[in-house]
């Protein structure tokens, strides 16, 4: 504006000179905001009980370091994704905490499985990631724990109604052999007998493709069975 006055642009001058104060008052806006910012993040930090704050910390340093050098904008930015952080943290610390006090309940789920040591690993990780503070983490795991248990509870719920089935067909067909004079000796009727047997075991451990694997040769037993009534 200096310059327009000293070369006689008196105009343009004033233009220039106009848009100054509305500048320095959208800046200072600006560095208020996020002064406000930096002020609501350290108040969340202040009720952030059980949540582990040291990184959050470093990010608060951060964000009053930016607004002391007048980066308004960064220090925003950082304050909010500290409050963001928090908010998520402290739900997935809920969630978490919730879930292991009836951690029975997810226990039951695989207890008398086979392979409960590989849930029982899983839930391990979920309670150190709990222990450590990392909660977001351990909703994580606790998430992917939870959705494997559903998956594979529908599929052991859909091969017991199967067994059921193959069971009941087994006894009828059972008591034909029987009046048919293929007695249990019969080594296709015995196979038949411990393939189904054999099925019933692998459903009470938690395994699916082993109980179908026993499912399917006990079908094609019963049906060459009944091809010799």
């Amino acid at each position: 504006a200096k310059n327009k006055l000293a070369n006689e642009a008196p105009k343009k001058a004033f233009e220039y000179a106009f848009t100054i104060p509305a500048q320095l008052a959208a800046g200072d806006d600006a560095l208020n905001r996020a002064a406000e910012a930096i002020k609501e993040a350290e108040r969340q930090l202040q009720q952030a009980d059980g949540l582990d704050v040291s990184e959050l910390n470093t990010r608060i340093n951060h964000a009053t370091a930016a607004l002391e050098s007048g980066n308004a904008s960064q220090a925003v930015g950082l304050a909010d994704g500290v409050v963001r952080t928090i908010k998520a943290e402290r739900e997935a610390m809920d969630e978490t905490r919730r879930a292991l006090r009836q951690k029975k309940k997810l226990v039951k789920q695989f207890e008398n499985r086979q392979d409960r040591e590989v849930w029982e690993a899983k839930l391990s990780a979920i309670t150190k990631a709990a222990d450590d503070k990392q909660w977001t983490h351990a909703a994580t795991l606790l998430s992917r724990l939870t959705s494997e248990l559903d998956k594979t509870g529908k599929e052991l719920d859909e091969v017991t109604e199967l067994l059921d089935f193959v069971t009941e067909e087994w006894k009828i067909l059972r008591n034909q052999l029987e009046a048919a004079m293929v007695k249990s000796d019969d080594k296709e009727r015995a196979n038949c007998e411990a393939s189904v047997a054999k099925a019933r075991d692998e459903v009470a451990a938690g395994n699916v493709d082993q109980c179908l694997a026993h499912l399917s040769t006990a079908d094609d037993l019963m049906e060459k069975l009944r091809r010799r009534i």
